[in-house]
C-alpha cells in the first residue's frame, strides 16, 4: 500500500513539474510590404504538431515547451521563416513575398479559378481598389487605361451617356462587337435598347452594364483572346469581362460580423471651349443676325441695325433695350441702331456644376457552415446641365452555405433600379440639328453678343420658342433644354445560384442557374412650339413611349476535377453543358401633334402610330436559344509545363438546322524555364513564362434572317365605311436558308516575366485574328421583289501587340512606388468582300459614313474631298474656294496607331498617392465640335484675326486651254474675306468634308488620387477596424493635339453608341471632369 501511495505522489510531482515548464508565447504577424496584419498564418513549433493560426488581427497565442525550440511561420505566397524562441514570451514577425513560390490565382472562363502561371493566354485582373469609390459611375469607363487591348469611347459627358468597349478591334461588319459581361459566373444582358432608331434624333441609350454597382465589385478579369473565351462559345467572340462581386465572393470571409459604410461626393463639371470677345454676330466685319459670328467689332459704335430681340419688344416690356430699331439714335450717339456688346459668359452660364453622391452599406458575417454578404448602394447624380440626372439603387445579397459535408450552395441575388433623364441631344453639323432638337446643335457657336442667360427663351403666352432670328429658323438652346426630354427607367433583377457536390477529393459536380430580367420604360418628349431647324415632323410636338422586357435564363451543369497522376504529373479540367435562352419583347407608340402644351399622354396628340417617324417599328420581339457542351483540360508537368486543350460545340436557333451547329477548338501551352532550370537567370530572373495559344469562335447573327415571313399592317388604310383594312405583304428581306455563322480563329503568343526580386514585371502578347464568312446585308435589285438579303462573304483580320510593364523603383521601409505602363497596337484589314462589291456601308449614310473596303482598315470614313493637283496641292476653284471632287473617297481612318497609359502608385505608411495618364497616337475623326468653333467665328483661337481683312487659301488654280482641258497650275491669288476662309471653306460652310478631318492624337490626365488610412491606435479606440479618406479627380485635363486649342474637342468620342461606327463627332456635348472625396468606415 505504501508503494502505491509513493508512486501516486511521484506521478503528480512529475506531471506538475512538466506543466510548470510549459509557457505561453504570443505575438503578431504583419506584412513586410505594407505593415498590414496577416490573418490565417500558420504558426508551428518545429518538429511537432503543436501549432495555431493567426486571427483576423494577425495575433496568435501558443503554448510551448519551457525552453528552447523554434517557431515556423508559413503562409501561401510568403517566404517561410523559422525563429528561435529562447526565453521570449512575445515574438512579432513580418513576412515578405516569396517571388519563387508566389502564383496568383485568377478567375477564368466559367468562373474556374486557375493559377496565373498555368495560363497559356493573356488575362488581366483589376482589383476592387481600382474600381471602388471612383468618380465614374459607369463601370465600363472605369476600365479605361487599366489593361492593354481595350479601347473605350463615350458619346458625351452627360450623366448616363453611353459607352462603347472594343477588345482587340472589331471583327464583324454587321454584327455586335461588344464584349460579353459575366457576373458571378453567369452572362448578363448588356444590350442597348435605344428609343431612338437613328443617332440623329437623340442620345443613344446606355448599355445595360450601367446597372452594375462599381462599389460592390471584388475584382474584374478581362479575357481578351479567343482561347481564353472558348468555353463561352459564340457569346465570347468579342472578349469577356468577368465581374466578381463582393457578395458573390466565397473566399476571405472572416469568422465574425463586419461591415462598412461609405459616403462619396464628387463635383461634375463640363470642360468648355474658350471664346473670343472681340467681334459680334454677322459676316465680313458687318453686323447681322446670322448663325455666325464674323460681324462688327465690339467698338461701341451703332450698327444701323435693330436689336436682335426687336420683334419681341412688345412681348417683353421689362426689356426696354429690345425696342431699339435700325433708326433709333441712342443717347450720346450720332448714328442709329443697336450697339452690340459682348456677353462673355453666354455659353458658360448655360451649364452648372453637377454633383454625384454615392452612399454605400456593406455587411457580412461568416460562421462554421458558411457566410452571407449584403450590400446597398444609392447613387444620386445631377449632370452639368439642368434636367440631366442619374439615380441608381443597388441591392445585393450573397449566401454561401455548406449544406452537408459534400454539398455546398452559393448564391448571389441583385436588384437594381436605374433612372436616367437627359435633354435631347441629337446630331448637329454646325447649322441646326440634322434630326430631332438638340441642346448642343446651336449652343457652342452662340454669337458673342447674344445674352443667352438673361434674354427670354420662351413666349409667356403659348410657350413657343423665342430667339434672335425673326424667321424662327433656329431654336433657342434653353428652349430645347426645358422642352425636350429622354427618360429611361429600368428595374432589374439578376442572380446566380449554384449547388456543388464534392464526389471525391479530386472531382466535383456543379449545377448553376443564372437568371437576368429587366423591364425598361423609356419616353421621348418634345413640346410643341419649337423653332425650325429640326425635322418638321417633330415640331408640332411628339411623344414616344416604349416598354421593353428582357429575360435571360442560363443553365449550366459542369464537372470539374483535379488529380495528381504521379509525383510530377497532374491533370485539371472541366466538362459541362450550357443552355441559354434570350427573350426580349417591346411595346411602343409614337404620337405627334400635341394639343395641350406640357401634357404627355398619347390621348393629347392628334395621331398615333406603332412606329417612329423614321418608320422604325416600336413593337417587336426577339427570341433565341443557344445550347452548348464544352470541355477544358490541362496537363501539368512539374509545375513548369502546362498543356491545355479545350473546345465547345454550340447549337443556335438563329440559323437553320443544317447550319446551326458549330465546334470551336482551342489549345495552349505554357512553359516556365525558371521552374525547369532553377539556376536559370539566378539573381536576376525570378520568373519567366513562354506561352502560345490558338482559339476559335463564331457569330450566328441575328434571328429571323433565314425564314421568309409576311409583314403585317393592321392599320394600312380605311375603307369607305371607316373600317381599318389589314394588309400583309412580302417582307423586303429575302430569307437565306443557307446562311452560316461567321467563323473566327486566332493565334496568340506571349512572354511573361518577373525580375530583380519582383521589382520588374512584364507581360507581352502578339495575336493574329481572322474573321471569315462575314454575315453581310447585301442590297438586291428592286426587280427581284426584295431590297436585300443576308449572305456569307468577306473576311477581316486584326493583328496586334499588347504590353503591360510594371516597375517598382522604390521599395524600402514604408515607401513603395509602382509604375505600370500599358501599350496596345491593333491593325485591322478587310481582306476580302463579296464578288462584285467594292464597299459596304457600316454606319452613317452612303455619302458620309464608315465603310468596309477591301485592302483597307475596317471602318474607314468615306466622304467628299478636295481635288488635288498631281503634286498634292489643293486645287482652288475660280471663286477662290476649295474645289470639290465629283465622287466620294476615303477621307479618314478612325483606328488609332497605338494607345498607351501610365499608372503611378506611391505609398508611404498609410498614405497613398496615385495618378494615371492616357495617350492615343493617330487615328482620325470628323469633328463638328472643332470645326464649328472656328467656322462660326467664336473660338478664342481666332482672337488675333480681324474679320474685315482678306486672306488667300493655300493651293493652285487650274490653267485651262480653250477646250476646257487642264494644261497646268498656277499659285492661287484670289482673296477671300476672313469669314470666306474660316466659314465658307470649312465643313460648316459647305466645303468638302475632308476639311473637317483632324488627327485624333490626344493625351489625357485620366486620374489623380490621394488616400489616407487613420492609424489603428486611433481607430481601435472608436471600436472600428478602419477609417479611410480619399480625394480623387477624374478626367481633369486633356488635349487633342491637332484640334484648335480652345475648342476643347474631345476625340475619345463616338456618335453611334455601342454600334460599330467610329470617328464621328456630331456636336455630342462636352466631356466632364469629376473631383471630390470618399469617406469609408469599416467595423
Amino acid at each position: 500500500m505504501k508503494k502505491i501511495v509513493r508512486l501516486c505522489f511521484l506521478f503528480v510531482f512529475v506531471l506538475s513539474s512538466a506543466m510548470a515548464q510549459e509557457r505561453i508565447v504570443t505575438g503578431k504577424v504583419t506584412s513586410a510590404e505594407d505593415g498590414s496584419t496577416l490573418p490565417g498564418v500558420n504558426v508551428v513549433v518545429k518538429g511537432t504538431t503543436n501549432g495555431t493560426v493567426t486571427d483576423v488581427d494577425g495575433n496568435y497565442k501558443l503554448a510551448i515547451p519551457g525552453s528552447g525550440g523554434n517557431l515556423v511561420f508559413s503562409f501561401i505566397g510568403l517566404a517561410t521563416q523559422e525563429v528561435g524562441i529562447g526565453d521570449r514570451s512575445v515574438i512579432d514577425i513580418a513576412l515578405s513575398l516569396d517571388v519563387k513560390q508566389l502564383s496568383e490565382v485568377v478567375v477564368t472562363a466559367q468562373g474556374i479559378e486557375r493559377e496565373q502561371k498555368a495560363l497559356g493566354y493573356a488575362q488581366t485582373t483589376i482589383s476592387s481598389a481600382t474600381l471602388n469609390n471612383k468618380p465614374e459611375t459607369d463601370i465600363g469607363r472605369a476600365l479605361q487605361g487599366r489593361t492593354p487591348g481595350l479601347q473605350i469611347l463615350n458619346s458625351s459627358g452627360m450623366s448616363g451617356s453611353s459607352s462603347k468597349i472594343t477588345i482587340r478591334g472589331t471583327s464583324t461588319i454587321t454584327g455586335n462587337s461588344q464584349p460579353l459581361w459575366v457576373v458571378n459566373g453567369v452572362p448578363i444582358n448588356t444590350d442597348q435598347n435605344s428609343i431612338t432608331s437613328d443617332y440623329r434624333d437623340g442620345a443613344v441609350s446606355p448599355t445595360r452594364f450601367l446597372d452594375i454597382d462599381p462599389n460592390n465589385i471584388e475584382s474584374i478579369s478581362v479575357l481578351r483572346g479567343l482561347n481564353a473565351t472558348t468555353l463561352y462559345g459564340s457569346q465570347g467572340r468579342n472578349g469577356v469581362i468577368l465581374v466578381q462581386t463582393k457578395t458573390g465572393a466565397t473566399k476571405g470571409a472572416q469568422n465574425r460580423f463586419s461591415g462598412s459604410v461609405t459616403q462619396s461626393y464628387f463635383t461634375v463639371q463640363a470642360i468648355l471651349p474658350e471664346y473670343q470677345n472681340k467681334w459680334a454676330n454677322g459676316f465680313d466685319g458687318a453686323y447681322g443676325e446670322f448663325f455666325s459670328n464674323w460681324g462688327s467689332l465690339f467698338d461701341g459704335k451703332p450698327t444701323q441695325f435693330r436689336h436682335p430681340y426687336f420683334e419681341w419688344a412688345n412681348t417683353f416690356p421689362e426689356h426696354p433695350e429690345f425696342s431699339v430699331s435700325a433708326s433709333t439714335v441712342q443717347p450720346g450717339q450720332t448714328l442709329p441702331g443697336y450697339i452690340p456688346t459682348a456677353a462673355p459668359n453666354n455659353v458658360k452660364d448655360f451649364f452648372r456644376n453637377g454633383s454625384s453622391a454615392t452612399t454605400s452599406l456593406s455587411l457580412q458575417n461568416a460562421y462554421e457552415f458558411g457566410s452571407w454578404n449584403f450590400s446597398y448602394s444609392h447613387l444620386d447624380e445631377s449632370g452639368y446641365v439642368p434636367v440631366n440626372k442619374l439615380k441608381r439603387d443597388n441591392f445585393s445579397l450573397g449566401v454561401n452555405s455548406k449544406l452537408t459535408k459534400s454539398l455546398t450552395f452559393n448564391g448571389t441575388f441583385n436588384f437594381a433600379i436605374t433612372d436616367n433623364t437627359q435633354p435631347l441631344s441629337g446630331a448637329g453639323q454646325g447649322s441646326n440639328s440634322v434630326g430631332a432638337p438638340s441642346i448642343w446643335a446651336n449652343l457652342f457657336y452662340t454669337p458673342r453678343n447674344i445674352d443667352l442667360t438673361n434674354w427670354p427663351w420662351e413666349n409667356p403666352v403659348d410657350h413657343s420658342n423665342v430667339y434672335y432670328r425673326n424667321g424662327n429658323d433656329i431654336t433657342n438652346p434653353r428652349w430645347v433644354l426645358n422642352n425636350t426630354k429622354q427618360t429611361n427607367v429600368t428595374n432589374r433583377f439578376f442572380s446566380s445560384a449554384s449547388l456543388t457536390y464534392k464526389i471525391a477529393d479530386w472531382v466535383s459536380l456543379q449545377y448553376r442557374l443564372g437568371y437576368d430580367t429587366y423591364s425598361e420604360h423609356q419616353t421621348y418628349t418634345i413640346n410643341k412650339g419649337g423653332g425650325a431647324g429640326v425635322d418638321a415632323r417633330l415640331s408640332p410636338g411628339t411623344y414616344r413611349s416604349t416598354s421593353g422586357t428582357s429575360t435571360v435564363v442560363d443553365h449550366t451543369l459542369m464537372a470539374s476535377f483535379n488529380k495528381d497522376l504521379s509525383k510530377d504529373l497532374s491533370v485539371t479540367g472541366i466538362v459541362g453543358g450550357n443552355y441559354r435562352s434570350n427573350n426580349y419583347i417591346q411595346e411602343g407608340l409614337e404620337s405627334r401633334g400635341q394639343v395641350v402644351y406640357g401634357l404627355f399622354e398619347h390621348r393629347n396628340f392628334t395621331s398615333t402610330q406603332p412606329k417612329d417617324f423614321r418608320d422604325a417599328q416600336l413593337n417587336f420581339s426577339r427570341n433565341s436559344v443557344i445550347a452548348g457542351v464544352y470541355f477544358d483540360g490541362t496537363l501539368d508537368f512539374k509545375k513548369m509545363l502546362y498543356l491545355n486543350i479545350s473546345g465547345r460545340n454550340d447549337w443556335s436557333s438563329t440559323l437553320q438546322s443544317a447550319n446551326r451547329s458549330q465546334f470551336y477548338p482551342g489549345g495552349s501551352i505554357a512553359f516556365i524555364p525558371t521552374a525547369a532550370f532553377p539556376s536559370f537567370g539566378a539573381g536576376v530572373l525570378d520568373f519567366l513564362k513562354v506561352r502560345a495559344a490558338i482559339g476559335s469562335s463564331a457569330n450566328f447573327g441575328d434571328p429571323y434572317t433565314t425564314s421568309p415571313y409576311l409583314a403585317l399592317n393592321a392599320q394600312a388604310r380605311t375603307d369607305g365605311l371607316g373600317t381599318n383594312v389589314a394588309v400583309s405583304r412580302q417582307a423586303d428581306l429575302l430569307a437565306n436558308q443557307n446562311l452560316k455563322p461567321e467563323l473566327l480563329t486566332e493565334t496568340e503568343v506571349g512572354l511573361e516575366s518577373q525580375l530583380f526580386e519582383n521589382r520588374v514585371k512584364f507581360n507581352l502578347s502578339y495575336y493574329s485574328r481572322l474573321a471569315k464568312n462575314q454575315i453581310i446585308n447585301r442590297p438586291l435589285d428592286v426587280s427581284t421583289g426584295y431590297l436585300s438579303t443576308f449572305i456569307n462573304a468577306g473576311s477581316i483580320t486584326n493583328k496586334g501587340w499588347e504590353l503591360s510593364l510594371t516597375v517598382t523603383p522604390i521599395k524600402k521601409g514604408n515607401w513603395n512606388w509602382d509604375l505600370t505602363a500599358n501599350y496596345t497596337k491593333n491593325v485591322s484589314k478587310v481582306e476580302s468582300l463579296p464578288a462584285g462589291s467594292t464597299t459596304i456601308l457600316i454606319s452613317g449614310a452612303p455619302n458620309l459614313g464608315n465603310f468596309a473596303i477591301q485592302g483597307q482598315p475596317l471602318n474607314v470614313i468615306q466622304g467628299s474631298y478636295t481635288s488635288r493637283a498631281p503634286d498634292g496641292q489643293f486645287i482652288i476653284s475660280p471663286i477662290g474656294a476649295y474645289q470639290q471632287a465629283n465622287e466620294i473617297a476615303i477621307i479618314a481612318n478612325p483606328n488609332p496607331n497605338w494607345m498607351g497609359s501610365v499608372i503611378s502608385n506611391l505609398s508611404w505608411k498609410a498614405i497613398s498617392f496615385g495618378m494615371q495618364w492616357d495617350y492615343v497616337q493617330g487615328g482620325q475623326i470628323l469633328s463638328y465640335t472643332a470645326a464649328s468653333m472656328v467656322g462660326r467665328g467664336v473660338g478664342k483661337d481666332l482672337e488675333s484675326f480681324d474679320p474685315t481683312l482678306p486672306l488667300i487659301l493655300p493651293g493652285v488654280l487650274e490653267v485651262k486651254d480653250n477646250s476646257g482641258n487642264t494644261t497646268g497650275y498656277t499659285p492661287n491669288t484670289i482673296p477671300l474675306t476672313t469669314a470666306g476662309v474660316f466659314f465658307g471653306n470649312t465643313i460648316i460652310g459647305g466645303a468638302p468634308l475632308d476639311r473637317g478631318i483632324y488627327d485624333a492624337t490626344r493625351v489625357r490626365f485620366r486620374e489623380v488620387s490621394l488616400s489616407y488610412s487613420l492609424p489603428k491606435s486611433i481607430v481601435s479606440k472608436l471600436r472600428l477596424t478602419g477609417i479611410n479618406l480619399s480625394l480623387v479627380g477624374n478626367n481633369l485635363w486633356f488635349k487633342s493635339l491637332n484640334a484648335p486649342v480652345y475648342a476643347k474637342a474631345d476625340f475619345d468620342r463616338t456618335a453611334f453608341g455601342a454600334g460599330n461606327g467610329a470617328g464621328f463627332d456630331f456636336l455630342g456635348g462636352p466631356s466632364a471632369r469629376r473631383f471630390g472625396g470618399t469617406l469609408k468606415i469599416t467595423f
